[in-house]
């Protein structure tokens, strides 16, 4: 989420204001796809969906 964070936080503020963001999603927009190492050691499988956000 700090990578995330990070990103957003120093984007231009006049063009990204009143918006939701989701960690993957930012950082699939500045362009990391290799999300595995944000994994914890040893974990194998799928995450856990946030109940809050659709699936699809």
């Amino acid at each position: 989420m700090a990578d995330a964070a990070y990103a957003v936080l120093t984007r231009d503020a006049r063009t990204c204001t009143a918006n939701l963001f989701i960690d993957d999603e930012v950082l699939r927009d500045e362009g990391v796809t290799d999300l595995s190492v944000y994994s914890p050691a040893g974990f194998e499988g799928d995450l856990a969906l946030d109940i809050f956000v659709d699936a699809a």
